[in-house]
């Protein structure tokens, strides 16, 4: 079963996991603070940031802001984090979920405990308990590439009357596989599960790294006059065969890109993904990852062009015109007339590049 329709029947969430079949490592989604029972508190603002570290997990902190009109309340708060599927084994680690860590709740300025419970279908919940199977008792498969069980990570939240500041944080591991260098998802839309059926104020911020193209898919938002980036970096409206969606494509040099709407009343995830293959042969792409893509040079011309290639990610002006006139047919190349060659500030790995090409 998709576990993404199988969210929209759960009632509570927070981290999830994806399930395909074994053509790669589909480890977490993310998502709101969801209560398991609230008609009245609702969330007046939240700043969500992700940040992409080394290709290989997503460090994630959030801020809310809750409104709570009445008097001081106590509510069970959570996520479920569901078990991993495809290379990889679903069986916990030191009790917690494989392929997430460093959860932590800071709420009004202290520290939350929080606890785990295993738990085998999404009707755990009664009247705001969590009923957990016996871990040791449970005949349903505990390891594995597909596991019968997943998590719920819950805390107890006391919430007073007005508002109430609430610091989120964790990791988990990007996913993968044939076709996705990486991808993560992010639940959205269970943030109306909260009084006010919206955010009312939201901000997103993601920082991908230096150099990279990557993609979000449509659906949440409309064209990119909704983004903004803070550094260096250009958009391109485009379609995914892959998901069947119209998606907006990042170049992005260096900087963050954010989305910021009020009265958010999300229609639908955020998904973020980047492509393993390259459609054109002939192309040279701005992630240092599809480095080893690059076919091989046919003629010194050629070689030319791959050993500037450092350069031209950084917007340099070619005064050969042969050069310049193939880095300007690429789209994510950004013309920066300021910027001045030195082979000395480039990073390691691009001196090496240099000196294979020469």
């Amino acid at each position: 079963m998709n576990m993404k329709y199988l969210l929209c029947t759960c009632t509570l969430i927070l981290l999830s996991l994806y399930l395909f079949a074994n053509d790669g490592a589909f480890f977490a989604k993310g998502n709101q603070l969801i209560p398991i029972n609230e008609t009245s508190i609702s969330v007046k603002k939240e700043v969500l940031s992700l940040k992409k570290v080394r290709d290989k997990y997503i460090e994630v902190s959030v801020y809310y802001e809750f409104y709570n009109p009445n008097g001081e309340k106590e509510i069970t708060v959570g996520f479920e984090a569901f078990s991993p599927n495809g290379d990889v084994d679903g069986a916990p680690k030191n009790g917690q979920h494989p392929y997430m860590r460093d959860f932590t709740v800071n709420m009004n300025g202290k520290n939350l405990a929080h606890q785990i419970a295993y738990v085998a279908d999404t009707l755990y919940n009664t009247n705001g308990k969590i009923k957990a199977i016996d871990f040791n008792k449970f005949e349903g498969s505990k390891s594995g590439n597909d596991v019968d069980f997943f998590y719920v990570y819950h805390f107890r939240a006391k919430f007073k009357k007005g508002i109430n500041i609430i610091k989120h944080t964790y990791s988990y591991d990007l996913s993968g596989s044939i076709d996705f260098h990486y991808d993560f998802e992010y639940v959205l839309t269970a943030a109306k599960r909260w009084q006010n059926k919206q955010i009312d104020d939201f901000t997103l911020i993601l920082d991908m790294g230096e150099f990279e193209t990557f993609n979000i898919a449509k659906g949440f938002f409309r064209n990119a006059s909704e983004w903004s980036i803070k550094g260096v970096g250009k958009t391109e409206n485009s379609r995914s065969h892959f998901l069947n969606k119209d998606v907006l494509k990042f170049h992005v040099r260096s900087g963050t890109i954010s989305f910021s709407k009020k009265n958010f009343k999300p229609a639908d995830e955020l998904f973020v993904y980047t492509l393993n293959v390259m459609s054109d042969e002939n192309y040279i792409p701005f992630s240092y990852f599809q480095d080893e893509r690059i076919k091989q040079p046919k003629n010194e011309a050629d070689k030319k062009i791959l050993r500037n290639l450092p350069f031209a990610r950084r917007g340099y002006v070619f005064k050969d015109k042969n050069i310049q006139q193939f880095y300007q047919n690429l789209d994510w190349y950004m013309p920066n007339p300021n910027y001045v060659a030195d082979l000395q500030k480039l990073t390691e790995r691009e001196k090496r590049w240099i000196e294979k090409w020469k």
